[in-house]
């Protein structure tokens, strides 16, 4: 959290915090929101609070978002004054920590303050893209469009990211439970079977051995085991966020033959379609590159698109430096190469977006036929290894009783 104040853009001086991770990324995040002038910028330790204790219990959704733009928009619309139209959402809303944004975001407008400004504070809740795409619409004299802009794209990116999660809830459930029933039968049936075993004196076959060894390595060792994997994902988690580590992973995960792929489309439906809005909403492409770089999650792509821009900004056209990228495939070239022609850029990204977006729900479709069949394989062969190893000894018994 950096404190911050500036000069606006009509000389008046700004104060507030601006929530980023180093002091680089909160100018650059001041600067993009209009504060060109600077006065300070400091470190400012952030207050305790449940919210921050427990995020995912008082975090503001997407959802909260789209309402409450296709609200204001509304309420615009309908010609309720906008700062009165902010109070008004923000005693409708019935989340704290949302109805706080909503009031702060009314008296910094009430103050002077551009509205597209006031939202850049948020960057966790409204990036830099729907910004730049709100402050053309405020400068143009139609924030309501601009607001029903960044509304469809979000529900199409909402909607992309919900397919993803119910597709691979299944997997996930299978393999939780998988990992459920092998802790609870090694910290609970396993002891009490062998001192069966142990007082019949039954030889235990190699699978007896191998569930026994793995049920005394749980319970002898299971706080270890925990601080090991508390220590394991904090440190793939502190790992994945230095930049050379993340450029390595990204590298290897987009050469994976099926998820590559995926990973390749998702990154490449993204571009378009912001690239739609922002061209859509008024700004230039280099102005539009520079924000589709912002939410691009593969370092692989991300340094195509950089350079890429670099090379707009002197004035070649896109598709002939896309077209220098395997990255992007041939008729997403094509397609921004007729539009660059045609003067229909937007068109073009948002054809694309619609198509690449279908493809990739296909994709993530096939994906699952795979991993679903794999995942209860998977299960099966778990619980199979575990009831021969039961079954075993528990039939050599019988067998001895039967002799005896």
């Amino acid at each position: 959290m950096y404190q911050y104040k500036a000069y606006t853009l009509d000389r008046q001086i700004i104060e507030g915090t601006i929530d980023a991770a180093t002091e680089d990324i909160a100018e650059l995040r001041l600067h993009e929101a209009g504060y060109n002038h600077i006065l300070t910028l400091k470190k400012t330790a952030s207050p305790f609070s449940i919210e921050g204790v427990f995020p995912t219990l008082f975090s503001i959704k997407k959802t909260d978002i789209i309402d409450f733009f296709s609200q204001l928009a509304t309420l615009m619309d309908a010609r309720v004054p906008f700062v009165q139209a902010l109070w008004i959402l923000s005693e409708q809303t019935k989340r704290v920590a949302f109805k706080a944004v909503i009031t702060k975001l009314g008296q910094q407008v009430a103050g002077g303050v551009p509205f597209s400004q006031a939202l850049a504070q948020y960057p966790k809740l409204v990036s830099s893209q729907y910004c730049q795409v709100i402050s053309v619409s405020e400068k143009s004299g139609d924030l309501p469009r601009g607001l029903r802009l960044v509304v469809s794209y979000l529900e199409k990116e909402t909607g992309v990211s919900a397919n993803i999660k119910k597709m691979l809830a299944y997997p996930v459930f299978l393999m939780a439970l998988s990992i459920f029933v092998v802790l609870m039968v090694a910290l609970m049936a396993v002891p009490a079977l062998l001192k069966l075993f142990n007082s019949m004196n039954v030889a235990l076959p190699l699978s007896t051995r191998i569930l026994v060894g793995v049920a005394d390595f749980l319970i002898n060792y299971k706080f270890h085991l925990i601080a090991g994997v508390i220590v394991v994902v904090f440190s793939v988690l502190w790992l994945w966020k230095t930049p050379p580590v993340k450029r390595i992973v990204d590298q290897l995960l987009i050469k994976i033959p099926v998820f590559g792929s995926v990973i390749a489309m998702r990154n490449i439906c993204r571009f378009c379609r912001t690239s739609s809005m922002l061209v859509e909403a008024g700004l230039t492409l280099p102005q539009s590159l520079n924000a589709v770089i912002g939410i691009i999650d593969n370092c692989v792509i991300k340094e195509a698109l950089t350079d890429i821009r670099l090379d707009i900004i002197k004035g070649k056209p896109l598709s002939r430096q896309m077209a220098n990228v395997k990255l992007f495939p041939r008729l997403l070239v094509d397609v921004i190469s007729i539009g660059e022609k045609t003067g229909t850029m937007q068109s073009s990204f948002t054809t694309m977006a619609d198509y690449y977006e279908k493809r990739l729900d296909k994709r993530m479709h096939k994906l699952m036929a795979l991993i679903e069949p794999a995942s209860i394989l998977i299960v099966g062969l778990v619980i199979s290894f575990i009831g021969i190893s039961i079954i075993q000894p528990m039939y050599s018994i019988y067998q001895n009783l039967g002799q005896g």
